[in-house]
């Protein structure tokens, strides 16, 4: 009997920590977190470009030579020089962002942005020869559902000590920063994500389409629970409270009670303070998925003081970037959603006085080849990030531009044939990303070594494109 209570226990808590709560909510496992240093009111947003974005074409060498080779290589795929809008960096010369991409362009003209060159998951700095004899290289390279999952944890495998997120980590800070309140600090727009995933804290996901509403009736679970407000949290929980009853499991039932008073608790300050702060000042195209996710996360540090939060982070996922065929036609779409997005986002930071608090980054399964597969581009390695908001040293590029040449270019894994491949092996590691990322959320440097354990294979661990 001992060893099927244990079972429904363990059962119970995996079951409550996916569970919906309300409309619009759910939250994942809850533990406490360690103490850490705190610092000033901060946000943090991930924007994940699903699929493998092809970032070759959102910032491309203008200088004579470097643009011909990009041409030359890229072919039919290039971005036209007439699409381009003209930026400069002190060290490395002339770029273009690609004409949809114009809010990306501005901030960086207003050092509100700076561009992360050639990034990707490696476990130690990597060079042609080490690929072709595969020594120390990532799990599973140019597969999405692997690269994914080693980009939002850091790690070089995808199982073991390494498999929670590095989002995770500074959730872990955050929810020490933010005290003794009821809401987690961290929130997914965009269902289950290995970016946030903790095994001290939580984090609650929100569906952008679906407003937040108050757990009406609750109170007396075990007596009332009525199923056309329950909707699919009323059978799960019905089934756990039999269990419960059945093995005659006290834990059991408090834990039920316990996530019922937790999200009782949630629901209504986030229904509270999202009321409060609808922000329609945040305008764009109704259809466009990613804005309406960044709406969300608007209003969410638009109220974040009254949510008692000292620090936020948050996850937002873009998808259609797998352009193997037709990326020609589909990339500009992209671009125009994903500008929007971000150009009424940063209006909305900038309008509500949060632009200094701030900080968006950018990130992908994995850069594309440079080369056309005849419509489109195959899955690749290494490619660029975006960082901006006020906190940012922007109006640079950060790291080195790869080369970009298809004849003679130790920065292309190449193959076992000694042919050009197009992949570019990446030169800045997601672990140097991260741990800049991080540092500016205040997590300490013992935590950092914990979260990203490949860290210590590079000697620059800060990329210092944040200001402190």
């Amino acid at each position: 009997m001992r060893s099927t209570v244990d079972r429904n226990r363990r059962r119970l808590l995996k079951q409550l920590a996916c569970l919906p709560l309300a409309s619009g909510v759910s939250m994942m496992t809850s533990q406490q977190a360690h103490a850490m240093t705190c610092g000033s009111g901060k946000s943090l947003v991930c924007i994940f470009l699903a699929g493998g974005a092809d970032t070759f074409n959102f910032f491309v060498p203008t200088n004579n030579t470097d643009y011909s080779t990009y041409r030359s290589t890229r072919g039919d795929l290039a971005v036209e020089e007439a699409n381009l809008i003209e930026v400069n960096d002190a060290d490395q010369g002339g770029f273009g962002f690609h004409d949809q991409l114009p809010s990306l362009a501005n901030m960086y003209s207003q050092n509100r942005l700076a561009v992360v060159a050639n990034t990707g998951t490696l476990v130690r700095p990597t060079s042609r020869s080490d690929y072709l004899a595969t020594n120390s290289l990532p799990q599973s390279l140019f597969s999405h559902n692997t690269q994914q999952k080693l980009w939002q944890t850091g790690a070089g495998i995808v199982s073991g000590s390494t498999s929670f997120g590095w989002g995770g980590a500074i959730g872990d800070h955050s929810a020490e920063c933010n005290g003794d309140i009821s809401i987690a600090p961290t929130f997914s727009i965009a269902g289950n994500t290995d970016w946030l995933s903790s095994n001290q804290n939580n984090y609650i996901s929100l569906n952008a389409d679906v407003a937040v509403e108050r757990m009406y009736g609750y109170d007396n679970w075990s007596d009332f629970i009525p199923g056309d407000r329950l909707n699919r949290i009323g059978p799960t929980l019905e089934a756990l409270i039999a269990q419960g009853q059945a093995a005659r499991d006290a834990d059991m039932l408090n834990a039920v009670a316990n996530s019922i008073a937790r999200a009782t608790s949630a629901t209504t300050q986030l229904h509270t303070a999202l009321q409060e702060n609808p922000l329609p000042q945040m305008e764009y195209d109704g259809r466009n998925k990613i804005a309406r996710q960044m709406h969300l996360v608007a209003r969410l540090i638009a109220s974040r003081e009254r949510l008692g939060m000292t620090q936020q982070v948050f996850f937002v996922r873009m998808g259609g970037w797998d352009t193997h065929s037709d990326q020609n036609e589909r990339q500009p779409e992209l671009f125009t959603a994903l500008n929007e997005a971000i150009s009424a986002f940063q209006d909305t930071m900038d309008d509500i006085n949060k632009s200094s608090s701030t900080t968006c980054f950018t990130a992908s399964d994995f850069g594309r080849t440079l080369t056309s597969n005849g419509n489109g581009t195959d899955h690749g390695w290494g490619g660029h990030n975006f960082v901006f908001g006020d906190a940012v040293d922007g109006g640079r590029v950060v790291g080195q531009m790869p080369n970009l040449a298809n004849v003679g270019n130790d920065d292309d894994t190449g193959d076992r044939r000694g042919n050009f491949a197009g992949r570019i092996i990446p030169q800045i590691s997601v672990n140097q990303y991260a741990a800049t990322i991080a540092r500016w959320m205040g997590v300490e440097e013992s935590a950092l070594t914990n979260a990203l354990p490949n860290l210590a294979n590079f000697a620059q661990t800060d990329l210092g494109f944040m200001r402190s």
